[in-house]
């Protein structure tokens, strides 16, 4: 299938070319709407502190976010390895600002809740798209660190998202006009980019070229969707629910400062060390990124009862976490769009993180209410799950750094 000599050619041209006007607008289009992401990302806890919003909602509220991203992963990327990224570009951001602006402009519990699926919904499938689309397009030798970077840009916006509700407490009206101006600006900075993006040049050459064929299920790919799933886990839980969702469940009146002060540490190593993790090997990176996580977290339960004598130890011990957590997340963002071939990215990549918001949908019924030594000694399992799924890549996975997307 791959040796095509014009195929070939393609691809050497599109890994070595110099970085021009259209990987700036690649870029651009990207930024805005991972900053879209994040805010949405963060918005549904975030939200459970409006007064008028009733307290038994909180639980369908959190539930919303993961259900739209798990369905929009999955099936929008299935369809645009079917019928291409750029079609299903112009889809996403109108879904996505659809929804926020419905957030910012109702009070109705039922149509928030309708609402954050609309737009986790549409972000969850432009997530999938957008780094299929990255890694497709962008020169070899910037592909790591614009992945890394463009998606620490969604921790950027749930850091501003919290800090408005932090600082601005009490506000419901600021917060839904800091949401008015974001869906509105990052629609039209979205929308005139991508209506200037090219279809992406190697999937549009092999669905034109080729007969797509199933994926064989061998050794090499069952431990790779393995390995990549239980990354995926650990990130997409243990992030949610050790910054995000852990003060609605746990310490409602310190919602907005966990989120601001757990993520922080992470949004700072992807800003100042981004460029270099993009350059590392990627197995190091996981392997050291899901190892810190799981290590942390077994000092936080050895040390329990002095961690939760004071809130604030409590956060810097999330927010270490989360330093270690952004190499996970970056390894993640580079490891799932280059050991996918290319009709077969979208789905891919929406398959692994299916298995993560399938995991995160049925923790929220595990946690609520619960102790929280329970909801700490089972995040424990989840950052477990993603060092050995670190290991089986490391022992097992090809390393991607270097390597030309299929």
């Amino acid at each position: 299938m791959y040796e095509d000599a014009g195929y070939n050619d393609i691809r050497k041209n599109l890994d070595y070319h110099h970085w021009n006007k259209q990987d700036s607008l690649i870029l651009t289009t990207m930024i805005s709407t991972f900053f879209i992401w994040g805010v949405v990302l963060s918005i549904a806890p975030l939200i459970t502190t409006w007064p008028f919003i009733p307290k038994y909602f909180d639980e369908y509220i959190i539930l919303s976010s993961p259900s739209g991203l798990l369905s929009g992963n999955f099936l929008l990327g299935y369809i645009s390895d079917r019928y291409g990224r750029k079609k299903l570009f112009l889809l996403t951001v109108f879904l996505t600002s659809a929804g926020l602006l419905a957030i910012a402009l109702i009070k109705n519990p039922y149509l928030i809740i309708l609402s954050v699926f609309t737009a986790e919904f549409g972000l969850g499938g432009d997530e999938t798209i957008s780094l299929s689309y990255l890694s497709e397009l962008i020169p070899l030798k910037y592909r790591g660190a614009v992945l890394v970077e463009t998606s620490n840009v969604a921790n950027v916006s749930i850091v501003v998202m919290a800090a408005i509700f932090l600082f601005i407490p009490d506000s419901v009206y600021a917060d839904k006009l800091s949401l008015l101006i974001i869906a509105i600006s990052g629609f039209f900075i979205s929308l005139i980019a991508r209506l200037k993006l090219k279809e992406s040049i190697r999937w549009d050459y092999l669905n034109k070229n080729t007969e797509k064929q199933r994926v064989k299920i061998n050794f090499s790919n069952s431990i790779k969707f393995l390995s990549l799933s239980f990354i995926a886990i650990t990130i997409v839980v243990g992030f949610a629910f050790s910054s995000l969702v852990l003060g609605p469940f746990e310490f409602p009146q310190y919602s907005s400062l966990i989120i601001f002060g757990s993520t922080l540490g992470g949004t700072l190593t992807g800003l100042i060390g981004g460029i270099y993790i993009g350059k590392s090997r990627r197995k190091i990176v996981s392997l050291l990124g899901y190892t810190g996580m799981f290590i942390i977290w077994i000092l936080l339960l050895i040390f329990i009862k002095f961690v939760l004598s004071n809130i604030y130890i409590l956060i810097f011990m999330i927010a270490v976490s989360g330093i270690f957590g952004e190499l996970g997340w970056a390894s993640r963002e580079m490891l799932e769009p280059e050991n996918f071939e290319t009709l077969h990215r979208g789905t891919g990549i929406g398959s692994v993180r299916t298995v993560g918001y399938f995991i995160y949908i049925i923790s929220v019924f595990l946690l609520v209410n619960k102790s929280i030594y329970f909801y700490l000694y089972y995040l424990l399992i989840i950052y477990l799950i993603g060092f050995i799924g670190s290991v089986l890549y490391y022992k097992y996975g090809r390393e991607t750094r270097k390597s030309s997307v299929l």
